[in-house]
């Protein structure tokens, strides 16, 4: 049996609580704040790249591109399932609105 350190499980939660702010800023719909981890991975991957920390090596090449573009799929995400979500809503005052008509007649 493995025991999970307590390193890898911070880093799980971080994970989960920027993905979990990412979906959320794309849920309520705010451009501004759905910006804020993406430029912030960009400027990381600045300052490291300024520092000497990233080589020319596949992984350090590609994350720079792949991190804001996950990070931007992650927001369509929370933004399309608040649609869904309003578009359900919409849905059943239609049929309750369709009934309602009905029994009027």
């Amino acid at each position: 049996m493995r025991i999970v350190s307590m390193g890898n499980l911070l880093e799980l939660l971080l994970v989960v609580a920027i993905i979990a702010f990412q979906t959320f800023c794309g849920y309520i719909g705010n451009k501004y704040l759905g910006m804020v981890l993406p430029l912030t991975f960009i400027g990381f991957v600045l300052f490291f790249l300024s520092q000497g920390a990233l080589g020319f090596n596949f992984k350090d090449i590609i994350m720079p591109f792949f991190g804001p573009l996950i990070l931007a799929f992650i927001y369509d995400g929370g933004k399309q399932t608040r649609k869904k979500k309003i578009k359900k809503e919409l849905d059943k005052m239609k049929a309750k609105d369709i009934t309602q008509n009905k029994k009027d007649i």
